[in-house]
């Protein structure tokens, strides 16, 4: 029987998401579709490239989150049962 593979059983087999015995169906299918084959080369190259993008914000935006964060206080609302945030 031959299995259909779709994009997310590429996506699958990139991350390590599979047991062997589907890499080793996968591989084959690879080997043997050149379409399949285009599609996987295309999904690998666009994750290296993703991996290639991690960003980290700036230091002003992490000092304004981490100042924000400081001067908030949460207690519990004695009215109305739910949670108030308070700005110090």
């Amino acid at each position: 029987m031959h299995k259909t593979f779709t994009k997310e059983d590429l996506i699958r087999y990139l991350y390590g998401d599979m047991n062997l015995e589907e890499r080793q169906e996968l591989l084959s299918a690879i080997f043997e579709d050149n379409t399949l084959q285009a599609e996987f080369l295309a999904l690998k190259e666009a994750k290296k490239c993703l991996n290639k993008g991690r960003l980290s914000p700036s230091n002003f935006a992490v000092n304004n989150i981490m100042s924000f964060a400081k001067a908030l206080t949460v207690k519990p609302s004695k009215q109305l049962r739910m949670v108030d945030f308070v700005l110090n």
